[in-house]
């Protein structure tokens, strides 16, 4: 199973990356466009997991979120 996280670099966002892929091992693409909110160090945990993808996307942006690299890998 994959799970696409939206605001993934945020507080709440980064600590669900975390969780999901680091304790249950579940891959993730998370995206985010990286606002005043957003802390990318928070992620840092992930660096090098193979089931972890991350992208700075703004959700309201229909072609980048078309993109085939947003669809989350199988673990």
């Amino acid at each position: 199973m994959g799970v696409l996280v939206t605001g993934g670099a945020g507080f709440i966002g980064s600590a669900v990356c975390r969780r999901l892929v680091l304790n249950h091992r579940i891959s993730v693409v998370n995206i985010d466009k990286l606002t005043y909110a957003a802390n990318l160090r928070s992620l840092d945990a992930l660096a090098g997991e193979q089931s972890y993808v991350f992208e700075q996307v703004d959700i309201c942006d229909r072609a980048a979120i078309a993109k085939p690299s947003l669809v989350p890998i199988p673990a």
